[in-house]
Order: C-alpha cells, then structure tokens, then sequence
C-alpha cells in the first residue's frame, strides 16, 4: 500500500482516506483543505498497513475516516483495531461485501472486469464509474496515472484477499448511497448497511467527489443527519 500527504499543515484535525481500485491523488487534486491534514491510502497491491497511519493519531487530536468504493473493504479489513479512535468514520459508494451478488459487486462482472481489463475497458470502466460521457470528460483531466499492468495486479491481489478474509465486523458508523452508481449498485449498498450503519442516499454516481470543493465540505456535508435523496 502506498501513502501520500494532499495536504499537510500541522492541522489539529486530519482526514485519513482509502482510495478506490487503480485509482491515486488525481482525482482529487480539485479538493482543498482548509482545517484538515489529508493522508491518501491507496494501491492495494499488499495491505501492509503504513507507519504515517500510527503516527495519525499522536499527532492530530481528532482524525476522520473516509473510504470510498474497494476502499471501504480495506480499511474495514485493516483498521478495525483504530475503531475507537476516530472522530468520524464514513464509507462511500462501497460496502464491506465488494464480491457479492446482493451486497456489493457481482463475482461474475469483477471477475469479468479482471479478464477483460485492457486500456479500452479500463476507459469504459471510468465513463460507468462517473456515470456518463459528461462527468467523465471533466474526470479524464484527472485521470489516474498508473501503469494498466499493476491495476490489474492491485484488482488480483484484492480478489484474493476479499474470497479469503470474511470479515463479521463494520467499523464505519455512517455510509453514502449513491442511487446512480453503476459500479456498486444502490440496491447493493442498502443491503449491505441497512439495520447496521447510518445512511444517505443521494443521486450520485460512484465517482462523486466533484459534488465537492474541498475536504471540508465533504467532512460538513456528511455530518448533516438530514439525507438529500
């Protein structure tokens, strides 16, 4: 797994964040922070768990938990231990079943997604990820760049970990549904938190971070108890 600071001032208050699948800081890179350091987790070709995540809380007095699509399995998987911690812990547009057929991705399509993977897949994979042609040409000028072999290595190696590592356990206390994802489907999502986690549902796609401008506002936005369906 690799880290990467976005933003980092000394702030009292941090964000940690578990990026999606093939996926690093550029589509982002839009979101400023005004009162919050920001710690990027992503490229999930080992889950080995970095030092910059212990070091979080002797050095921040409040810290924020946000993962988004796979990213939400593995920080479940990885940080159940911190479960107390934190001031906040919300999951978006994932859940913590991403390889199942009621609750999170299909076993045929991510094993489709797996066999199929090439640099026209991958492009089509981002126009549904965005939820159509319009999102999606603001989103190629922030594209991920990574190399296609090692997406595909990193999708492999969560594969793996995800069929072998059931998890009974959900350390996040509060979810956003996106009711336009077409990559975990709001039906799924429900499923998979409902009775458990408090949860919105908005009309989002699964790519939904240019709702917002900056951490803040994200951080602010989700608090809000009133969901905007």
């Amino acid at each position: 797994m690799k880290t990467k600071w976005l933003h980092k001032a000394s702030n009292e208050k941090c964000i940690l964040f578990f990026n999606g699948w093939g996926c690093d800081e550029n589509p982002l890179q839009h979101l400023s922070s005004y009162e919050y350091d920001i710690l990027l987790c992503y490229d999930y070709k080992d889950l080995l768990l970095p030092k910059e995540v212990n070091r979080l809380f002797e050095d921040h007095k409040k810290v924020y938990l946000i993962a988004w699509s796979l990213g939400v399995y593995v920080a479940n998987l990885l940080l159940k231990k911190y479960e107390n911690l934190f001031a906040e812990k919300t999951a978006i547009n994932g859940t913590t079943f991403p390889i199942d057929k009621l609750k999170g991705i299909s076993p045929a399509v991510f094993q489709a997604t797996i066999n199929e993977l090439n640099k026209n897949s991958l492009e089509k994979f981002w126009m549904r990820m965005c939820g159509g042609k319009s999102a999606f040409n603001h989103f190629k000028l922030n594209v991920p760049k990574r190399e296609l072999q090692e997406q595909l290595q990193e999708l492999e190696v969560l594969q793996s970990i995800i069929q072998n590592h059931f998890t009974d356990w959900i350390i996040f206390n509060k979810a956003l549904v996106g009711k336009q994802d077409l990559i975990f489907l709001a039906d799924n999502q429900v499923n998979a938190w409902s009775d458990k986690v408090e949860y919105q549902e908005r009309n989002y796609p699964h790519y939904c971070f240019d709702k917002w401008n900056s951490w803040d506002e994200i951080i602010e936005d989700l608090s809000c108890e009133e969901s905007e369906n």
